[in-house]
């Protein structure tokens, strides 16, 4: 019996690129129907809730059909593409005659490189859309507002990265006749982008059905400052440390010796996580985003200093890897930069507890009964009153405290 090649159909799916992704939107496709994909190869540029990412195909062979076009959403899951595979294993000889349409396989495409942030559409054949600007610069949102309210938006250039036109940038509707000319609108409407529609789902999910509670302490920096200026001046460390660095340095050691508030809560049972991994709240020029760096507990304060300076530029370049955004047991939210002097965090789901730092203010102190010059910051610890009491979240506090005004433990 002369063999059958059979060839497999590879359903490509979305894949879930951050712990709050529950859709993406295909901005760019790199690869055409027909064209010949190797594994690991870009096959698509998406744009999620927090940032733009590439995905590779995670199967070689011909792309033979694309299911979700340039600007159109997927709720993580969904089949967004067919390849079908070549290669060792892809071709089997059988005995039998069997159909070349086999039951297709699901596989979800592998995030790969940061995104760059462009548009455009990859597969054959015009999909109609709002007049985009020149070049190609504009979000597949601002797209499609653009298209409802009528706008051309050729001529506008966008405040997003390269000029790239976001949401914000489309006008409220078309331009006015000369008669309408110096009327002032009484409201200006600004649809949210995808980003701020995840904040503002994911806090209002959180505030609502987390108990939080609130502890506040404050810590004599003097010390830390100390260290700090002293580390800068010896040029030891290719990054400098910050408070930041600190912070999240004492975090982590106090997480460890308290771990209930490294934890999640769910189905009637307290998750104590296995693994130290902190969120550090990015403000980005459309809201906030939280990458996470992983083992905290486990790095050098150098190591973990040049891990949070990569974070926080790939934050404001809006550009990540999969790893980046996911896997989260904590969050420290800093707005001492801002001169902030205190405020309250949310808690990001599913963690238990987050912290919030103030400014490092020149504050008068008591030490050794006398009246000196001294460094404080204040932070609160927001905690799920179902995972923790007031105690607990008191003595990771206070530890957090010792850490940071005895700040040579951080170097161990």
């Amino acid at each position: 019996m002369v063999p059958i090649l059979v060839r497999m159909s590879v359903e490509i799916v979305m894949p879930k690129l951050s712990d709050t992704m529950e859709e993406g939107t295909i901005l760019k496709w790199l690869k055409q129907v027909g064209d010949t994909v190797a594994r690991g190869e870009v096959l698509a540029e998406v744009e999620t809730d927090k940032a733009d990412m590439e995905l590779e195909a995670a199967a070689a062979g011909v792309l033979r059909e694309i299911t979700v076009h340039a600007g159109e959403s997927a709720a993580v899951g969904a089949v967004i593409a067919l390849v079908e595979e070549t290669g060792a294993g892809a071709d089997t000889p059988h005995a039998a005659a069997t159909t070349s349409n086999a039951a297709p396989k699901s596989i979800a495409a592998v995030p790969g490189r940061p995104a760059p942030r462009t548009t455009g559409s990859g597969e054959r054949g015009p999909r109609p859309a709002a007049a985009a600007p020149p070049d190609g610069k504009a979000t597949p949102a601002a797209r499609k507002l653009a298209e409802e309210r009528g706008v051309d938006l050729r001529g506008i250039h966008g405040s997003g990265p390269g000029g790239r036109v976001v949401t914000d940038d489309v006008p409220a509707e078309r331009p006015s006749a000369p008669e309408d000319a110096g009327r002032v609108p009484l409201v200006e409407r600004h649809e949210l982008s995808r980003m701020r529609q995840s904040i503002a789902r994911r806090m209002s999910e959180a505030f609502r059905d987390i108990p939080h509670f609130y502890v506040t302490a404050e810590i004599d920096m003097t010390e830390a400052a100390r260290l700090k200026d002293a580390l800068q001046r010896s040029e030891l460390f290719a990054t400098p440390i910050s408070y930041t660095h600190m912070v999240l340095k004492a975090t982590a050691l106090a997480l460890a010796r308290h771990p209930r508030l490294n934890a999640s809560y769910g189905d009637g049972a307290i998750e104590l996580k296995s693994e130290i991994n902190l969120g550090m709240a990015v403000a980005v020029d459309d809201g906030l985003i939280v990458p996470v760096i992983r083992h905290v507990d486990e790095m050098p304060l150098a190591d973990l200093a040049v891990a949070a300076r990569r974070l926080v530029e790939q934050a404001r370049r809006g550009r990540f890897g999969r790893d980046d955004l996911s896997g989260g047991t904590f969050t420290v939210s800093n707005l001492g930069m801002y001169g902030v002097e205190a405020f309250t965090a949310i808690i990001t789901l599913p963690q238990s507890a987050a912290i919030a730092v103030g400014a490092v203010q020149a504050e008068p102190v008591v030490r050794d009964g006398a009246v000196v010059p001294g460094q404080i910051m204040r932070f609160t610890v927001s905690a799920d009153h179902r995972v923790t009491d007031g105690a607990g979240s008191a003595q990771f506090a206070a530890e957090v405290k010792r850490l940071l005004e005895n700040p040579l433990q951080l170097l161990l």
